[in-house]
């Protein structure tokens, strides 16, 4: 009995393994299944590169012949290149008279404006000279005043004392031809002082004349000068106008067909410059995983359809902007490029297929989310087709 209860042990020990790693194997995947948390990714719809990019149209701002142009189909711009030039000889060559009046006129304005100077320092000169002359002169009719009035006094004594027969004749002669060449004097001072007077006001009103005409002349001057300095500006204006500069740095995208020589017109097209731009991933989602789910800020990656992901790898991209409304269906996504490979082309309408990662989760609930999908959705019979109304029917009766 001994060894038939031995073999008995044997194969319960050998069922019990048969049955424990089943068991652990299960406990462990019930395990990952319960709290294991996975990413959930939303596919678009569709998807596309999309540059967003300026056009600007280069038009001929005036009317002229084409002297140079550097107008190729493709070639790539800075932004203020020489692009177009259009024949300006006319104008340059006013443009050249404008700056040589404008020099010239120059040094004719300090000129005046020294000689201004020198003439007021000059006026205030000889006011002060004229000041003096005349106080000399007054000092002068002073002096000849009191001469004649000494001799006047003295000539009545001498008078009276002739009368009285005190003194000759001749000394009262004497007297009298004194007293005549004091007023004599003292007249032809007074005729000094005035002759002085006169002159200092004749040489002060032509200093203000001469003052009056230089400021006059530098107020000709200015005015010229600022009509010259307006016309350089107008014709440096003219000239510059007939440069056609680049608006922005890019490509040219578009050319016309003038060639060197012919005439334009204002406002005559001449090529079409494509401005470089952000590249931005716009997508397309159902709305009924979309709205609600995608988020400004998820990640998000990026498979082109032209280009294997595993040959040439996935672009990395960040939601920047969802729309909150559905148009044709569909809501639409943007997100911006984080990462792109290095061996795809940045061109404008790449197709592929966007994965926005929404949400964490764990297997349980991705099954139950699942089933109550499954079991919410109402059973759907399709339409019974009458016989006459079906193609194949009908070519079986007809046959």
């Amino acid at each position: 009995m001994f060894p038939r209860t031995l073999r008995a042990l044997v194969r319960g020990r050998e069922r019990l393994a048969f049955w424990l790693l089943p068991l652990v194997l299960f406990a462990a995947w019930g395990g990952w299944f319960v709290r294991a948390r996975l990413t959930v990714y939303e596919p678009s719809v569709r998807a596309r590169l999309e540059v967003h990019r300026d056009v600007y149209s280069v038009d001929a701002p005036v009317e002229g012949r084409l002297m140079r142009t550097q107008v190729e189909l493709h070639r790539q711009v800075r932004a203020g290149e020489v692009l177009v030039e259009l024949a300006h000889e006319h104008e340059a060559r006013q443009l050249a008279e404008a700056e040589a009046m404008l020099e010239g006129l120059g040094p004719q304005l300090v000129a005046a404006r020294a000689e201004l100077e020198a003439e007021q320092r000059a006026l205030v000169a000889q006011r002060g000279q004229g000041a003096a002359g005349v106080e000399e002169a007054r000092a002068r009719l002073a002096e000849a005043e009191t001469v004649a009035r000494w001799a006047r006094q003295e000539g009545v004594s001498t008078e009276q004392l002739w009368t009285r027969g005190v003194v000759s004749e001749a000394e009262w002669g004497k007297a009298r031809a004194e007293l005549e060449r004091s007023l004599a004097a003292e007249q032809a001072t007074r005729a000094a002082l005035t002759r002085v007077m006169l002159q200092g006001t004749m040489q002060s009103t032509e200093r203000h004349v001469r003052v009056a005409a230089l400021q006059r002349e530098i107020a000709r001057l200015a005015a010229a000068e600022s009509v010259a300095r307006a016309s350089v500006e107008r014709l440096r204006g003219e000239l510059e106008r007939r440069v056609v500069r680049a608006p922005a740095e890019g490509v040219i995208g578009e050319t016309s067909s003038v060639r060197v020589g012919a005439q334009v017109k204002a406002g005559e097209h001449l090529a079409t410059v494509v401005a470089g731009g952000d590249v931005r991933i716009v997508a397309q989602f159902s709305p009924a995983t979309a709205l609600g789910r995608v988020r400004v800020g998820q990640r998000a990656s990026m498979r082109l359809e032209g280009f294997s992901w595993t040959e040439f790898g996935m672009l990395e991209a960040t939601v920047v902007a969802v729309a909150s409304e559905v148009r044709d269906g569909l809501v639409r996504v943007e997100l911006s490029v984080d990462a792109l490979p290095p061996d795809i082309p940045l061109e404008h309408g790449l197709p592929g297929t966007v994965d926005i990662a929404v949400e964490q989760s764990t297997p349980l609930r991705l099954v139950l989310r699942a089933l109550g999908r499954g079991l919410g959705e109402p059973t759907r019979v399709a339409p019974r087709t009458p016989p006459e109304d079906h193609p194949r029917e009908l070519s079986r009766g007809g046959s």
